[in-house]
């Protein structure tokens, strides 16, 4: 008899040739040990991504007819994360089909190599003496194990299924981590409950899916801070889904030590005695690609107003059509800096006026020796379609120890005046506009998802890929940036029980709407672009809001035909609940379920709260983060404190008076090292437009997924066209960020005039440059499986009828 070594080598050749495969395998199957031993070679050169060619194929499902027994090809792949193998032996796979189901099947040996940044994958031959029918879960288990329970969880993407008898092959998506003492089940077709309805395999499969993520998906409600509620973690740790990846928790670790020792170490050689220090502190851990300080830009109004419409707060911007009460501009004085010769009124009316209005900041209490305005600005679009300021008033309540600043006021106090504005909405940005409306709701959206809605529903599906990191970057921020000592208390000037209060404030006010980008510039009068020019935001962030609806109509018109359909989906309507009710709670007075409804009552309400939770979790959140480094780092463009009061005269203000006003070096140093951690790209970041298609098995749902890529495409191609003509590119929105934005070849040439030929305006130099800057390029993540690792071995079961 020949060795088995001998047979798989003749069967790898006989591979090349297909037409003699089948009388090789019949002339020499008595050679082999086992028909079990033919099987397993089949598997293992499938196993080695060698194409089994049709012959062998068939050779493969008679062989496994005979003797009344049942065979099924199982391919279980391992991710991609990094140590997304485990060392654990007590590993068991168990399959439920719709006539019987096996038993646990331990699978027996080291197989299952833990590596880093590699893709395994493992077949194994199961032989059942019952047929299983149609396989409908499969089930994988980690035993607790008290030798090796450090290190022993195993991220399964996916797992196939070959019916050998059927001749038939089933994909069921997992991407969980199975961590030690784990039992994870999951099923192959997306599907709501009423597609499963009077299945009972597949309904108990829902339903102990949820009990089991509902015990590892606790809320904590936030009460004192009337926040949205969040994951507790006060008795359990994170669940392993929720952590982040290796490679982030490394980047985010070693950025962390990078930032904290380089500033740590300029300071300790840096004492600043002028604007230029605040340059070099910005440039410590990497000149900002458009450094605001470049050629004084950040003193000028045209950089202002570009700031407040595409900048990391762009949401505050209103159009004006009559002044605030407590708002007494002089008309004479401002009509100067109006160059179409109408009055001001005419200009409100022509939709040329806009206002920011801060009045949220007014009696936050700041720490001892910081200040903080709550001001108003009142912008107006020229000739040039530029949105520049016009006036600006520090404090809520008009009186003549708060005077209002124009651009036609001394240099300094115009500056000292803007200063005051940009340091108001830096902090009411990283509370407001970044945390609680991206952050904190993205992070109810995410708990109530795991909690209502088993991986198979469609909803589930579309939702889980932007919910990545969310909770793991929450709780470290509730543990460190914005808690009582935390990072924000020790930078902002409202730290401390003032930042409480802007929090309770917020989260009092807050509305899932802030992120509604279509309905928000309806709200605030800033959708028309004729009106309002270059607001980039607005113009990306619609378009990327559109691709989003129709994508999501196009999936959710696959498994819902009817309003009804979503009505009578218990699983949806429990979804939604938990979000309204346990989500959203009502604190101190606030409104319950912050417009997040309690029920769902048609597909197009479903549609619009998918498209909310989608771009809320990547374009918003995207639009005001990214960006901080570049607009923040440079500290006496947006300031996060003051230690002057806001001047209550005029004329008084000179560069001394600026140098005075600007954080100390400590501050800074810890702000740039702050903003330049958020603003950075992990090494397994994902981009919007590289979304994985995987958890969709069905072809017309991944056919969906490639459409909605390719509109995305067309958005960044539109993007990229605009921004070559910009002197300062607007990047945040470009949906698969792949690079190749490049800035003018040069900067016009631009002065600003000197109004007081005392006090000459140190910035009122003419200046050209020529920056040759272009972005790096950022490639998506490769998902596919790159059969470097297999293994294969023979499990018989024990079967059981259901």
């Amino acid at each position: 008899m020949r060795s088995d070594e001998e047979v798989i080598k003749d069967i790898a050749q006989a591979l090349n040739h297909n037409d003699k495969l089948i009388n090789f395998m019949t002339t020499n199957i008595e050679s082999v040990k086992s028909r079990d031993f033919v099987i397993r070679q089949h598997l293992r050169l499938w196993g080695s991504g060698m194409k089994l060619p049709k012959a062998g194929i068939e050779l493969l499902e008679f062989l496994a007819l005979p003797d009344a027994h049942f065979y099924y090809g199982v391919r279980i792949v391992t991710g991609s994360e990094t140590f997304a193998g485990t060392p654990d032996t007590d590993i068991y796979v168990s399959l439920v089909g719709s006539k019987a189901c096996t038993g646990k099947m331990k699978i027996l040996s080291g197989w299952f190599s833990t590596g880093i940044n590699s893709q395994y994958f493992d077949d194994l031959l199961v032989e059942s003496s019952a047929d299983l029918g149609e396989v409908l879960v499969v089930i994988i288990g980690n035993p607790a194990n008290w030798v090796i329970s450090a290190g022993s969880a195993w991220y399964v993407d996916f797992v196939d299924v070959h019916d050998l008898q059927r001749k038939t092959k089933q994909e069921f998506p997992c991407y969980h981590w199975i961590e030690d003492g784990d039992e994870i089940s999951f099923t192959e077709k997306t599907t709501t409950l009423k597609h499963v309805k009077n299945n009972p395999v597949l309904c108990h499969q829902r339903e102990q899916q949820l009990e089991y993520q509902k015990g590892r998906y606790k809320w904590e409600q936030f009460q004192d801070l009337a926040l949205p509620s969040g994951i507790d973690v006060r008795v359990k740790k994170l669940p392993s889904d929720e952590q982040f990846g290796a490679i982030k928790n490394f980047d985010f670790l070693s950025t962390a030590l990078e930032s904290k020792g380089t500033v740590m170490f300029k300071i300790a050689f840096t004492e600043i005695q002028s604007l230029a220090n605040y340059e070099e502190m910005a440039s410590t851990l990497g000149r900002p690609t458009f450094a605001s300080f470049e050629f004084a830009r950040w003193t000028r109004d045209e950089e202002f107003g570009r700031q407040i419409l595409n900048g990391v707060n762009p949401v505050i911007i209103e159009r004006c059509t009559k002044l605030p009460a407590n708002f007494p501009v002089a008309a004479n004085v401002i009509e100067e800096s109006l160059v179409r010769g109408l009055s001001l009124e005419d200009e409100m009316k022509a939709g040329h006026i806009y206002i920011c209005n801060l009045k949220v900041m007014d009696g936050i209490t700041c720490l001892p020796g910081l200040y903080c305005a709550a001001p108003i600005c009142l912008l107006y679009v020229n000739k040039k379609k530029q949105l520049i300021p016009i006036a600006i008033q520090l404090k809520q309540r008009p009186g003549s120890d708060n005077p209002i600043f124009y651009p036609t006021d001394n240099w300094a106090d115009w500056l000292l005046a803007k200063i005051y504005y940009q340091s108001a909405s830096v902090q009411f940005h990283q509370i407001a506009t970044h945390y609680l409306s991206c952050h904190a709701a993205m992070e109810v959206y995410s708990m109530g998802t795991m909690r209502n809605l088993p991986d198979a529903h469609p909803v589930h599906k579309l939702l889980k890929p932007h919910f990545r990191y969310t909770m793991s970057i929450n709780a470290k921020a509730r543990d460190k940036l914005i808690c009582d000592g935390g990072s924000m208390d020790k930078i902002f000037a409202i730290g401390g029980e003032g930042r409480k209060q802007l929090m309770r404030i917020g989260g009092k006010a807050y509305s899932i709407h802030w992120t509604n980008i279509k309905r928000s510039v309806m709200e605030r009068g800033v959708e028309d672009p004729n009106l309002l020019p270059g607001y980039y935001y607005r113009d990306d962030g619609l378009k990327i809001w559109k691709a989003i609806e129709d994508f999501v109509t196009d999936i959710l018109n696959e498994f819902y035909a009817s309003d009804e359909d979503v009505k009578d989906d218990s699983e949806l309507q429990k979804w939604t609940n938990d979000i309204y009710t346990n989500g959203f709670p009502g604190h101190q007075g606030s409104k319950q379920g912050h417009e997040f409804p309690n029920t769902i009552a048609s597909k197009a309400q479903l549609v619009e709260l998918c498209t909310l939770i989608i771009f809320t979790g990547s374009a918003q959140h995207a639009a005001v983060n990214f960006g901080q480094h570049e607009m923040y780092s440079f500290v006496p463009n947006a300031p996060p404190g003051l230690r002057l009061p806001p001047p209550t005269v005029k004329g008084k203000a000179d560069m001394q008076t600026l140098l005075d006003a600007l954080p100390d070096k400590n501050i800074t140093a810890l702000s740039v090292a702050i903003y330049h951690l958020l603003s950075q790209f992990s090494g397994d970041e994902l981009f919007f437009g590289n979304i994985p298609a995987e958890r969709f098995t069905e072809a017309k749902a991944q056919n969906l997924i490639a459409r909605f890529r390719k509109a995305l495409d067309e958005i960044e191609g539109h993007i990229k066209e605009r921004n070559a003509q910009l002197d300062v590119p607007y990047i945040y929105l470009l949906p698969i960020f792949s690079g190749g934005v490049k800035l003018m070849d040069s900067f016009d040439e631009v002065s600003v005039a000197v109004e007081d030929a005392a006090d000459p305006n140190p910035f009122s130099k003419t200046v050209s440059a020529n920056l040759g800057i272009c972005f790096a390029d950022k490639d998506g993540i490769n998902t596919s499986c790159d059969h470097r690792k297999w293994s294969t071995v023979l499990l018989r079961s024990h079967e059981s009828s259901h």
